[in-house]
């Protein structure tokens, strides 16, 4: 199956912390990887340094064949990288409309056809396009990001904790909605995410990580269900 994304031997952290070590790993076409660990395990910065975010000290980013390691943000971006941070991921002040034509500016083909088919995949969407964001509930809100996000065609989809501090029926629309986009768009995605028990029907493999390393892999998605098998690993 064809390889999305190669990352090999990352090394990386901020300033003298280093907080990866000898970090390797693939990404298949159409897959959907969960990434997993305690709290500073590194599964942000992983995503940073994919992203171009973040410098990598060491190692290697090959993505869709081409080394990207010391690729600025932006050209991740136009050539397929997306990356929905946790936090400030939108314009507050800016209605609905404009937070997605600010995402679209740079983009190919008519705004108006693609905020159409992006308000079928995001539908609570539809009646808030003068809405401002800041005026959007949590869910909403979300939504939007990754609708900001997937404005651009991408490869790729990096996610940090997209359902954090929503309720069950957000988290799970939200889940619903990227699933959407990914079967129309055909895009892998790399999430990372505390919440398992709403997340793991919405992912096809698992990647757990400790201490800057990555510790285990599991391709059957319900073992997160598996107290003992988790218990390995966050608590050894």
């Amino acid at each position: 199956m064809q390889k999305v994304l190669t990352v090999e031997h990352v090394e990386g952290g901020y300033g003298d912390r280093q907080v990866l070590h000898d970090v390797s790993l693939d990404i298949s076409l159409g897959e959907r990887l969960l990434l997993v660990g305690p709290n500073g395990c590194g599964k942000t910065t992983l995503l940073k340094i994919v992203a171009g975010a973040l410098q990598a000290t060491r190692g290697r980013i090959i993505f869709l064949e081409t080394d990207v390691s010391n690729e600025p943000t932006h050209e991740r971006v136009k050539n397929g990288i997306g990356y929905l941070m946790q936090t400030h991921n939108v314009f507050p002040s800016l209605s609905v409309e404009e937070n997605l034509h600010l995402s679209f500016w740079r983009g190919k083909g008519v705004f108006q056809a693609q905020r159409d088919w992006l308000l079928d995949i995001f539908p609570m969407l539809k009646d808030k396009l003068l809405r401002r964001a800041g005026l959007l509930s949590g869910g909403e809100r979300q939504a939007l990001a990754v609708a900001m996000v997937v404005m651009h065609p991408v490869k790729l989809l990096l996610l940090d904790e997209p359902t954090a501090g929503l309720s069950p029926k957000a988290a799970e629309e939200i889940l619903i909605a990227v699933q959407r986009a990914q079967v129309a768009l055909g895009f892998s995605s790399i999430m990372v995410e505390h919440n398992l028990r709403v997340v793991t029907p919405w992912v096809s493999r698992v990647v757990l990580m400790q201490q800057g390393s990555l510790v285990a892999a599991e391709s059957d998605p319900k073992r997160l269900l598996d107290r003992d098998w988790l218990q390995r690993y966050y608590f050894k």
